[in-house]
This record gives structure tokens, C-alpha cells and sequence, in this order.
């Protein structure tokens, strides 16, 4: 790490209440993954405080200090990683880290899927307005990235939008290959793997599409599979009930485990084999990436502009993508990847040392940061 860089700060443009689960992931775990390298960091948020920030690690302000040229000069730091999802409506706050000579990395958390249109909008009119105003927020957006000393996102997201109109080539040539941070404590530790897929998510929320992961674990007992799956995260009834009427015989593969503590959890992602991702759409999946840090591979749904980044976690010999969106083909890609596990194509140590480098700050920052 360069010496010359001795404060390192985040910020993020939202007042977000930086409590615990603040700091284990986006801009709180990073900043306090700069402070275990031995650099200051403290994370920046506008106004107001709340009860439960953690102020020994915070700096709030007002909106227009963080769009001042001099607020910035004053606070005295050498470089600052943005978390401001390449909003144009944050351009103002870019433009002066910028001009207050700050090394700007802006982290870009999308699949590079801003432009495209939903099914309900598939008419002449409603196409010709996303059009109208897809085109004016990329030039914005476009101005908004040229600010930056860096840029990370995962390189296949970095590859789709430079090819978008306004953004041309220098997004990949300051693009690192960064979807999203991970802590350095998620890490591989040589546990003999198990034969247990892990889904991982708040499946009360549509967008990880609960009634397709139900349906493709149903396929995927009814069709062989004997790995046993573990349920983390938010249980919603509709999972509840689908598992008490499951047949006992697969009832007793599928457990409903609920939250668990992040430590707990990279015990068990250290003990699993898969982590599957159903949703709708994701930016870089958090729960992907914690799994391939502990060795286990991605099984994820066919949906390449959505699930950009997710799908680029398959490769390096690190899992499988269904070859259609549907449950019945997710259950065959889940057959599938534990066949691979038990041919020997899939290492978890391997898997491990080849993403880490992708998601752990202390092995990220000296790139963004030389």
C-alpha cells in the first residue's frame, strides 16, 4: 500500500443510521476494513444523526458541505471511495471531491441494466419516453463517472455500459473489477465441504422470487437430489407453509434456519457446497460473493442482463448457470454443479483464492489506491 495515502475515506450520499449492520457491509465495511490496514477512515453522511450511529466512525453534514469544493479541502483527506451508484443527482458532490485534488473511486453497485425497459413498458410511447430520458441520466451519469480516479464494478458490468452512448472506453480504463466488498473474516478455513446448498436472502421480497425458489427445490428433490438445503435470511409464510406440506421425505432436506449471525453464517457457507441465487435482478449479490470467499460455488438463474455480475461468478470453474429461467432448468443446474463437486471439478480452496482478490478490501485497496 502506498504510504502516501494515510486518510481514506467513504461516503455515501444518503442518511443511512450507521449502526452495526451498517458496518458489515457497502461503505461501513469498508472503512473499517481501511482502519485494520492502519489507515484513518471514518464514513461520510449527511444529516441527521440517529441513536444508534456508531459517531466514533462517522462524520455527518449538511448536503451543501458535501457538494462545497472547500468542505472538502479542509476535511484534510487524501483519497475517498463514493458509493453513489453513478446517480446523476450526486454529480455536484462528485465534481468537488474532484476539485478539491481527492482521489475519487466511485463504486458502481448495478448490472449495467439501467436502460432497459420493463415488460410493462414495452409500447410505442412508453419506449420512446425511457428513451428520451435513459438518454439525457447517461449523459449525466456518464459526466458524473469522468470525476472518478477509479471506477469499480464487476468487468463484465464495466464492458456493457462502456459501450453505451456518452461512456466509450474509459470506464474499463479505470474500471477494477470490484462488485461489491467483502469482509477479510469471510474466508475459506479448509473445512471438509458437505453436501448442502445454500440460499441466502429476505424471501419476503419479490425480487428474489421465493415462489421460484420454492418451485425449483421441489423439482430438484422430485428429479434425485439429495443434497440437504438450508434456508437463511427473512422466512416468509408462503415458505413456511409450502415446507409443511412438503412430503416428509423432502421436508427433512429443506430446513428453515432464518437470520443467522455473520460469523455463524461463514461457518456454514465454509461447511457448504453451493450458494444459489433466484432473484429477479441483482447488482452484485452479497451472499454470492461471501460463498465463493469460503470456496463454494454459484448456481444461478439464466438471466444475463440482470444478473450480469452473478453469472461472471460461475466462471473460473466456480459453478453453473441454468440454461433457461425457470425453476425446472434451476433444479437441473443444481443437479448438475453437485455432480461436478463429486467428479472433483470444483476446489474449494481454488475458488477461494481466485475471488478473494475481487471482494477483500485489504487486497483491493492497493489497486484503487497505487
Amino acid at each position: 500500500m502506498n504510504p502516501r495515502y494515510k486518510k481514506i475515506y467513504t461516503c455515501t450520499p444518503v442518511a443511512f443510521h450507521a449502526n452495526d449492520g451498517f458496518f458489515i457491509r457497502d461503505t461501513g465495511l469498508i472503512s473499517d476494513g481501511i482502519r485494520r490496514m492502519g489507515i484513518e477512515s471514518k464514513c461520510i453522511m449527511p444529516l441527521p444523526y440517529h441513536e444508534d450511529d456508531q459517531k466514533e466512525h462517522l462524520i455527518r453534514t449538511s448536503m451543501s458541505n458535501l457538494k462545497s469544493v472547500q468542505w472538502w479541502k479542509d476535511l484534510g483527506i487524501d483519497g475517498l471511495i463514493l458509493y453513489s451508484w453513478g446517480m446523476p443527482k450526486y454529480n455536484s458532490i462528485a465534481r468537488a471531491i474532484h476539485k478539491a485534488g481527492i482521489r475519487l473511486v466511485i463504486h458502481m453497485d448495478t448490472s449495467g441494466n439501467f436502460d432497459k425497459l420493463l415488460p410493462e413498458q414495452y409500447t410505442p410511447s412508453k419506449a420512446f419516453v425511457k428513451w428520451c430520458t435513459s438518454t439525457v441520466k447517461n449523459f449525466f451519469r456518464a459526466k458524473h463517472l469522468k470525476y472518478a480516479d477509479a471506477i469499480t464494478m464487476a468487468r463484465p458490468v464495466a464492458e456493457v455500459i462502456s459501450k453505451k452512448r456518452f461512456f466509450d472506453d474509459f470506464v474499463i480504463q479505470k474500471n477494477y473489477p470490484w462488485p461489491c466488498p467483502i469482509s477479510v473474516d469471510c474466508h475459506y478455513r479448509g473445512t471438509p465441504k458437505q453436501d448442502t446448498i445454500m440460499c441466502i436472502g429476505r424471501w419476503d421480497d419479490s425480487v428474489k422470487r421465493p415462489q421460484f425458489l420454492m418451485s425449483a427445490l421441489s423439482n430438484f428433490y422430485l428429479n434425485g437430489g439429495r443434497a440437504t438445503t438450508k434456508i437463511y435470511g427473512t422466512i416468509s409464510e408462503d415458505i413456511t407453509s409450502w415446507h409443511q406440506q412438503l412430503p416428509s421425505s423432502i421436508k427433512e432436506k429443506i430446513l428453515l434456519i432464518g437470520y443467522l449471525q455473520n460469523n455463524l453464517l461463514r461457518n456454514e457457507l465454509n461447511k457448504a457446497k453451493i450458494v444459489v441465487c433466484t432473484s429477479r435482478s441483482e447488482g452484485c449479490h452479497i451472499a454470492s460473493a461471501e460463498g465463493l470467499c469460503c470456496g463454494c460455488s454459484v448456481v444461478v438463474s439464466n438471466r444475463p442482463d440482470s444478473l450480469r455480475t452473478v453469472s461472471w461468478y460461475t466462471t473460473k470453474n466456480s459453478g453453473t448457470i441454468s440454461e433457461e429461467d425457470t425453476p425446472e432448468s434451476l433444479a437441473k443446474a443444481l443437479i448438475h454443479e453437485l455432480g461436478e463437486w463429486e467428479k472433483g471439478n470444483r476446489d474449494p480452496q481454488a475458488i477461494a483464492e481466485a475471488w478473494s482478490p475481487h471482494f477483500h478490501i485489504n487486497k483491493v485497496l492497493p489497486h484503487l489506491f497505487p
